[in-house]
């Protein structure tokens, strides 16, 4: 009897990122095993890579697939007598292939632009290049307590920042992270992650930057005249609407539609967590006066339910190219926004992430608690919201100092 092989979607556990492994399953005597492939995907793409004629990087992915079965199938032809065992230990004969931490973050980062999740693979993208410089080869088994702390001092003694150290490795651990729950690493695998207390590696986190700023000085912005039609013009429009958009960011701003107009409101799905196995809430918003104007002056003219609000992006580009776009179009806001910032005297660079800032932190210090803001945002975690938050502003301490003696 031989042994027959298959490329199977192993949809009996889902991973915590709500993709299924993609393993080779091998059939022998009425017996199955399962080998990984070192990748995961959901139901619809993997239908798409294994039907005829798959296009582009689902070509390359069938293709990696083919080759895993094709080596299969000559290691079982190959064999006197089939055995589990000794077919195991052919298959991974290229131990080191699977050992390569570099290998799988390549394969995790194809999945991300697959999936359009462009940002997420820039981010490991950046988390790779940088652990390169680093050491040039890695195994997953010289991942450890030591390593990772004396990567952090190769990253300071580069002058990066704290934060640039976790950007770099919050990836890693998610690699870690995945290729453990996929059964790439064993279950012997000594997990270098964890709480300083228990003698593990702790990513360091720095204290935000608080990004918000005093309703004066808001209100500088709404006073400031600029010149008609100009770009200037334009980019202080665009943060006005962020900031009383329940802080939306250029992203989603540059996704609206009119359909997403619902009477009095616009209502609308982060397009940050569509792709996330959180609960995704929908984010309400009240349409001022102040934001209709922003509509009626920037809007596009013909006014249909899946036209974009806002033309901004080509919708015949592709995510990638539409990304950029959005980047570009941030940028621009972000530079004018910094000269309207010098020009009525704020000292703040006054970005996009200003705006959102911004919106939190006003609505805190009149007295709105964190759940209702949290939900404004569209976060997911309380805790996340409360990174937002800025601290009250002076006036308001010193009249809280003044109440603790009131009595006198």
């Amino acid at each position: 009897m031989k042994a027959n092989t298959s490329i199977i979607l192993d949809s009996r556990k889902q991973l915590k990122n709500g993709l299924y492994p993609i393993k080779l399953r091998v059939t022998f005597n009425r017996s199955q095993r399962y080998y990984p492939a070192d990748l995961s995907l959901n139901q619809n793409d993997f239908n798409l890579i294994m039907g005829a004629n798959p296009k582009g990087e689902n070509k390359n992915i069938r293709l990696k697939l083919n080759a895993l079965e094709q080596k299969a199938n000559k290691i079982i032809d190959e064999l006197p007598v089939f055995d589990f065992n000794v077919f195991k230990k052919k298959l991974y004969s290229n131990q080191h292939i699977r050992e390569d931490v570099y290998h799988y973050y390549e394969q995790i980062i194809a999945r991300q632009k697959i999936d359009e999740q462009f940002g997420t693979a820039s981010n490991y993208t950046s988390s790779l290049k940088s652990l390169k410089t680093f050491k040039s080869k890695l195994k997953f088994n010289e991942i450890t307590v030591d390593f990772l702390k004396a990567y952090e001092r190769f990253l300071l003694n580069e002058e990066k920042s704290i934060s640039t150290v976790g950007i770099y490795l919050r990836p890693l651990r998610a690699v870690i992270n995945q290729a453990m729950e996929d059964g790439t690493l064993s279950k012997d695998f000594n997990y270098p992650f964890g709480s300083k207390s228990k003698f593990k590696y702790q990513i360091p986190t720095s204290r935000n930057i608080k990004k918000a700023l005093t309703l004066a000085e808001i209100k500088l912005f709404f006073e400031y005249k600029a010149e008609a039609g100009t770009w200037e013009d334009k980019a202080l429009d665009f943060w006005i609407f962020s900031y009383l958009a329940n802080g939306m960011n250029i992203t989603d701003i540059a996704h609206l539609k009119y359909k997403n107009i619902d009477g009095e409101y616009i209502k609308f799905i982060r397009a940050k967590t569509k792709n996330t196995n959180n609960v995704v809430s929908l984010i309400t918003i009240f349409i001022t006066d102040d934001i209709k104007k922003i509509i009626a002056k920037w809007g596009n003219l013909e006014i249909k339910k899946d036209n974009i609000i806002f033309p901004i992006l080509n919708p015949n580009h592709t995510a990638e190219k539409q990304r950029a776009t959005i980047q570009q179009f941030t940028k621009m806001v972000n530079k004018y926004m910094k000269i309207i910032a010098a020009s009525v005297g704020v000292d703040k660079p006054c970005t996009t992430y200003y705006a959102r800032h911004s919106f939190s932190t006003v609505l805190k210090r009149s007295g709105a608690n964190v759940q209702f803001i949290s939900e404004a945002l569209g976060h997911s975690s309380i805790n996340t919201t409360k990174a937002y938050l800025d601290s009250f502003e002076d006036d308001s301490k010193k009249e809280m100092a003044k109440a603790l003696t009131a009595f006198k």
